[in-house]
C-alpha cells in the first residue's frame, strides 16, 4: 500500500531503511500576486488514483504538512486545500473504489462554499519532486451598495446553473439533478462569498440580480459570459446615486481572473425604473395673478447625525449616514402664499420654522398645507412634517433680482436658466460670476485678486465633483475658494447663491479685507464640509444666510492655511439661520492662532441669529450651536505645549435664539486650551433666548476653562423657556468659576 508522509520518518531511518529518500517530495509553489497568504494553514485532502482506482486518501490539518507523496509513474494525484469545511463534503474518502466515485460536493443546495484550491497532476517517469501551483476551484464574489435610498430593502443574486461538485480524478465541474440554486443577499452591507462556478462554461450567464425597494422590485437584465464565473473575482456594485432624481440604478460587474488580477473587465448596466418622479418628496406652488404655479423642487444630501457615533464619512453610504432633504428657490413678491404637498407619505402635523416667525399652517386636504411668508426678511423657512428634520423642505423665497447684469456685460461670466457643466470657474480681479434664477451650475469656483463678485439666485453644485477621503476626513476640493493665491485681497461680494453638496469646505475667505456675504444658502453633508470659513480676514459682514452643514456652519479661524497668520477682526454676523447637523453652528475659533505667529481673533459681533438645529453635543466637548473655542487638546500641530493659542477678545453675541434644537444638541459652549494658560476677555452674551420643547439634556451655557482664564464676561437677558437665567442657575455650568470673571444680569 502506498502511503503519504507529512512527518519525517525518523524511525525508519534509525532502522537503516532508505524508504524516506525514495518517496517523492510534495510542495506548493506560491505566487504573491494571487495565492492566498494563509493557504499553507488550510485543511487538506490528497488522493492517488492508479489504473482507474483510488489507491490512497490522506487528510492533513494543514497544507504545509503534506510533504511527501508515495506515487508511481502514471498515477494521478489530486491535492485539495480548503479554508474551512463549511458546506463541503466528499462522496468517498476510503480507498479501493473506482475513480469516478470520488467527488467534492456541496453539502446543501447552494454552490456557496469556503475558498477551495487544488492541483491535479499525472506523475511522470522517475519524478521525485512534485512542485505544484495550487489553483482555485472556487470563484469569489462581492456585492456592495452605494448611496442606498431609504426605500432600499435588499438585493439578491440567485445562483442558478452553478456546479454543485467537482470530479476529483478528472478535474471536472459537475452538476447533479436538481442543480444547486442558492442565493447571495445584502441589505446594504458589503457581502462576500466564494462559490463553485458555472457547471457549463459556454453560453450566456444571466445573473438576474433582484433589487427590492419599498416601491417594488427591479431585476437586472444583464447578460454575461459563463466563463466569467470560473477562477474569477467578480465585484458587483449597485449605485443609487441617480435614483432619487432620475429613477436610475447603475450596476457594474467587474471581473478579474484570480490568477491574473491585473487583467480586469467591467460590464455596466443602467436600470431605468418608474419609481422616481421629478421630485419624490414635495410639490410646491405659489399663487399669482394667473392662479397657482408649480415651483421646481430639488433634492440635496444631508447628514444623519444620529448615526455618526463611531465613524464620520462613509463613502458608499452603506451605513445610511446621510439622508435626502429638499429645497425650493422661489422668486416672488411678498407677502407670498405657498402650498406644499407631501408626496412621499401621509402626515399628521406640519410646522414652519423658525417658530418665532409665528407662521400659521393651514390644512388644505389632499396631503397639502398652505402658509404665508410675510416678508422677504422672513422668506426663508424650514417646512417639517411630523417633526422630521432629516427629510424636511427648505424654502428660499426672495424678491426677484432687479439689478442682475445682462449676459453680455463685459467682465461678467453669466449662466442662464438650465443645467451647465462648467468644471472649474476662475475669476480674476474685477470679474463677476452671475448664476441666474433657474440655473444650476455644476462647478467649483476659484477667485484671484480684489473686487470679485459672485451673485445670482441660481445654484452652484458640487454634486458632480470628486468626493474623496478616508473614514474620518474628506479631501475634496472647496466649492468656492476665494483669493486662491493667499495674497492680500480686498472687496469681495458673494450674494444670494445657493450652494449644494461641496466635496470639502464650501466657502473659504482667506486674507481678505472688506467682505460681504449676503443671502447665501448652503446644504452640505460631509465632514470637512465647513460652511463659511473666514481665515485671517477683516471687515467681514455675513448676513441673511441660511446654512445647513454637517461640520461648522460659520467658523472664524487664525490658522496655518495662510502665511503669515494674521488677525480675524471686525466680523459682523447677523440675521442668519443656522442648522448644524453635527459639529458647530457659529464657532469663533478654536483655531485661534498661536503665540509663535502674529494674528488673533478680536472684535466679533454675532447678532439676531436663529439656531434651528444642533445634534451630537457631547458631555465634555466644544460642539454646540454657538461656540467660542481657544485651542483644543494641546497636541495638534497648531497648538503644542510650548505654543498655545493667542487670546480672544471683544466678542459680543446679542439677540440669539435657539429654536428647539435636538435634545442631544448643545446651545452654547466656551472652551479654552488645556496645556498652557490662555486668556479671553470682554465676552458679552446679551438677550439670549432658548426655546426648548425637546428636553435638552445639557445646560444652556457650558464653559470649560481647563485652568485658563476669562476676564470681564457679561451675561444679560438670558432666558430658557422665558425663565431668566441667574448666576446660580443650573443652566450655566463652569468647570471652575474662579477662572471666570462673570457678571449675570
Amino acid at each position: 500500500m502506498r502511503v503519504f508522509r507529512y512527518v519525517l520518518l525518523s524511525a525508519l531511518v534509525m532502522l537503516g531503511c532508505s524508504r524516506v529518500d525514495e518517496i517523492p517530495s510534495f510542495s506548493q509553489i506560491p505566487d504573491s500576486d494571487f495565492t492566498p497568504e494563509a493557504i499553507s494553514d488550510w485543511q487538506t485532502y490528497a488522493f492517488i488514483f492508479s489504473d482507474g482506482i483510488c489507491t490512497e486518501v490522506e487528510k492533513y490539518p494543514k497544507l504545509s504538512y503534506c510533504r511527501n507523496i508515495d506515487a508511481s509513474a502514471g498515477d494521478i494525484v489530486s491535492v485539495i486545500a480548503m479554508e474551512s469545511m463549511e458546506n463541503i463534503g466528499f462522496t468517498n474518502i476510503s480507498e479501493g473504489e473506482p475513480a469516478e466515485d470520488y467527488h467534492l460536493l456541496t453539502s446543501d443546495m447552494s454552490p456557496v462554499i469556503s475558498r477551495t484550491w487544488a492541483t491535479t497532476f499525472t506523475v511522470a517517469e522517475n519524478q521525485k519532486d512534485f512542485r505544484q501551483v495550487m489553483t482555485p476551484l472556487t470563484s469569489e464574489l462581492s456585492i456592495s451598495v452605494k448611496n442606498a435610498p431609504e426605500s432600499f430593502m435588499n438585493a439578491t443574486l440567485p445562483l442558478v446553473g452553478f456546479a454543485d461538485g467537482w470530479r476529483i480524478c478528472s478535474s471536472e465541474y459537475i452538476s447533479g439533478e436538481p442543480s444547486r440554486d442558492g442565493e447571495i443577499k445584502t441589505e446594504g452591507e458589503v457581502v462576500c462569498a466564494s462559490f463553485l462556478p458555472g457547471a457549463k462554461q459556454e453560453g450566456t450567464w444571466k445573473p438576474g440580480l433582484l433589487i427590492t425597494l419599498d416601491e417594488g422590485k427591479v431585476r437586472s437584465k444583464a447578460e454575461l459570459d459563463w466563463k466569467m464565473t470560473t477562477r474569477s473575482r467578480i465585484d458587483i456594485t449597485i449605485d443609487f446615486t441617480d435614483f432619487e432624481l432620475k429613477g436610475i440604478i447603475n450596476i457594474s460587474y467587474t471581473h478579474r481572473n484570480i490568477m491574473n488580477p491585473r487583467n480586469s473587465r467591467t460590464v455596466n448596466e443602467t436600470l431605468k425604473t418608474s419609481y422616481a418622479p421629478d421630485n419624490r418628496h414635495y410639490m410646491v406652488q405659489t399663487i399669482g395673478t394667473d392662479g397657482w404655479t408649480d415651483e421646481k423642487v430639488h433634492d440635496a444630501l444631508c447628514s444623519n447625525a444620529d448615526k455618526h457615533s463611531q465613524i464620520w464619512n462613509d463613502w458608499s453610504n452603506s451605513k445610511h449616514l446621510r439622508d435626502t432633504m429638499s429645497y425650493c428657490i422661489i422668486d416672488t413678491g411678498f407677502p407670498a402664499t405657498i402650498r406644499v404637498k407631501k408626496i412621499s407619505g401621509m402626515f399628521s402635523k406640519a410646522e414652519v420654522r423658525p417658530s418665532t416667525y409665528g407662521i400659521a399652517v393651514r390644512d388644505c386636504g389632499d396631503n397639502t398645507i398652505e402658509f404665508t411668508l410675510p416678508s422677504e426678511a422672513k422668506g426663508k423657512v424650514s417646512v417639517e412634517f411630523d417633526s422630521d428634520r432629516q427629510h424636511n423642505l427648505f424654502i428660499y423665497a426672495r424678491e426677484p433680482d432687479t439689478e442682475k447684469p445682462a449676459a453680455e456685460t463685459p467682465g461678467v461670466i453669466y449662466y442662464g436658466k438650465g443645467e451647465h457643466n462648467a468644471g472649474t470657474i476662475r475669476l480674476k480681479a474685477g470679474q463677476t460670476l452671475y448664476i441666474d434664477h433657474g440655473a444650476k451650475v455644476y462647478a467649483n469656483v476659484k477667485t484671484e485678486g480684489s473686487n470679485v463678485t459672485i451673485a445670482g439666485h441660481g445654484i452652484l453644485s458640487g454634486e458632480k465633483m470628486v468626493h474623496t477621503g478616508d473614514s474620518m476626513y474628506s479631501w475634496g476640493d472647496f466649492l468656492i475658494c476665494c483669493n486662491e493665491t493667499r495674497i492680500n485681497a480686498t472687496n469681495l461680494t458673494i450674494k444670494d447663491i445657493t450652494m449644494i453638496d461641496s466635496p470639502g469646505w464650501n466657502l473659504i475667505i482667506p486674507k481678505t479685507d472688506g467682505v460681504l456675504i449676503d443671502g447665501v444658502n448652503m446644504i452640505s453633508w460631509e465632514l470637512n464640509g465647513d460652511g463659511i470659513d473666514v481665515v485671517s480676514s477683516r471687515n467681514v459682514q455675513i448676513r441673511n444666510c441660511f446654512l445647513r452643514t454637517y461640520d461648522d456652519c460659520i467658523t472664524l479661524k487664525c490658522r496655518f492655511i495662510v502665511s503669515p497668520i494674521t488677525d480675524v477682526s471686525d466680523i459682523d454676523i447677523h440675521d442668519c439661520l443656522i442648522w448644524a447637523d453635527y459639529a458647530r453652528g457659529i464657532v469663533i475659533g478654536p483655531e485661534a492662532g498661536n503665540l509663535k505667529n502674529p494674528g488673533y481673533i478680536h472684535d466679533i459681533t454675532v447678532k439676531d441669529c436663529i439656531f434651528l438645529q444642533h445634534k451630537r453635543g457631547l458631555d465634555d466637548d466644544l460642539r454646540a450651536a454657538f461656540a467660542i473655542g481657544q485651542g483644543s487638546d494641546g497636541s495638534t500641530a497648531l497648538w503644542t505645549g510650548d505654543n498655545p493659542p493667542r487670546g480672544i477678545s471683544d466678542v459680543t453675541a446679542t439677540g440669539l435664539t435657539f429654536d428647539n434644537i435636538d435634545k442631544s444638541g448643545r446651545h452654547i459652549a466656551i472652551w479654552q486650551y488645556g496645556r498652557s494658560p490662555v486668556t479671553m476677555e470682554n465676552i458679552s452674551l446679551n438677550d439670549i433666548n432658548v426655546i426648548d420643547s425637546k428636553g435638552n439634556r445639557y445646560p444652556a451655557l457650558y464653559i470649560k476653562t481647563n485652568g485658563s482664564r476669562i476676564d470681564n464676561m457679561k451675561i444679560s437677558g438670558f432666558t430658557v423657556n422665558s425663565q431668566k437665567v441667574t448666576s446660580t442657575s443650573e443652566n450655566i455650568k463652569i468647570d471652575s468659576r474662579s477662572n471666570v470673571a462673570l457678571t449675570v444680569d
